[in-house]
């Protein structure tokens, strides 16, 4: 089996259980106009192991879909218990006891009317993936190197940010080539206003004077379910306030810290434009918060509500 399939011999699709290399339709389907989710399943108890798995957080992320179809006029044939089942099936059809990505996806059927389609693709791969939470993970804090794109963060005049479609990911795409093409190895997007708004896969949060600041929802970023999850756990969990509000670019540059989260984990965000993190990592006062952030990150699993597969 091809290794682009990430160990993956099983998916769901319109209905069935199908294997991975047969789930072919024609290249003139408009997949483009499609949307998709992204969900995790973690191994219970240790994320670095095998084991019985656990969804993160399945109901906001399917009430999302459900969101992101109402937005796009798509329209989705099965109940959210379906797809839930759907998705445990194609899990256990696998055979995976490690992490897994789980990524319902809807697209319009090709000759049904490419914008007034009635028809859609319902189709759910699950893959294995190498997560950089848990304690001693050779992985954990990684640290990534990123540049102020010139392209601009859509918005929501254009195309809507907050739902999850393929359309939206060529801004990312744009943002991302740009970015490596010079050096760096990611991008973070400024909205049509000036203000920050998001990485080209996830959000952003940055720390100042003992508050950790997040641009809103206004600032056309998604509305991520593992951003709310962090918000609520950073203030009640580890007792630190969270802003949420406009960040300028300048004080990007002046933070303490930043950071990225969505479902690729959370990632280290210590220069962006050359600008070095205003350097409080580097003393004790970093070294204690990199203590708290490993230990938010070995307890984020936990935290979320799962269901049990």
């Amino acid at each position: 089996m091809s290794e682009a399939f990430h160990g993956a011999k099983y998916c769901w699709m319109n209905g069935e259980i199908t294997e991975t290399e047969k789930a072919l339709v024609s290249a003139m389907e408009p997949i483009y106009l499609g949307i998709f989710e992204g969900i995790k399943a973690y191994v219970e108890g240790d994320v670095l192991g095998e084991g019985k798995l656990k969804i993160i957080g399945w109901k906001p992320h399917i009430d999302r879909l459900w969101r992101s179809a109402a937005v796009n006029g798509l329209e989705i044939a099965y109940t959210m218990e379906e797809m839930l089942e759907a998705t445990r099936e194609t899990i256990k059809a696998n055979g995976f006891k490690t992490n897994v990505y789980i990524q319902p996806r809807i697209w319009p059927k090709a000759g049904t009317g490419r914008y007034q389609a009635r028809e859609f693709h319902v189709v759910i791969p699950t893959w294995k993936f190498d997560t950089l939470l848990g304690r001693g993970n050779s992985r954990f804090g990684e640290e990534r190197r990123l540049m102020i794109s010139s392209w601009r963060r859509i918005a929501s005049d254009a195309l809507p940010p907050q739902a999850k479609s393929w359309a939206n990911y060529a801004n990312s795409g744009l943002a991302t080539r740009e970015a490596r093409r010079l050096g760096y190895d990611g991008a973070i997007f400024l909205d049509n206003r000036g203000f920050v708004s998001e990485g080209t896969g996830a959000c952003l949060m940055t720390v100042r004077r003992g508050r950790v600041i997040t641009p809103p929802v206004t600032a056309s970023i998604l509305e991520s379910v593992t951003r709310g999850y962090f918000i609520e756990f950073i203030e009640e969990d580890l007792g630190i306030p969270v802003e949420v509000r406009d960040i300028t670019r300048v004080e990007l540059y002046a933070s303490e810290e930043a950071f990225f989260c969505g479902h690729q984990d959370r990632r280290r965000v210590p220069r962006t434009d050359n600008h070095q993190d205003s350097g409080t990592l580097r003393g004790n006062s970093g070294r204690e918060r990199r203590e708290e952030a490993e230990l938010a990150d070995t307890r984020i699993i936990p935290f979320f509500s799962f269901l049990i597969i």
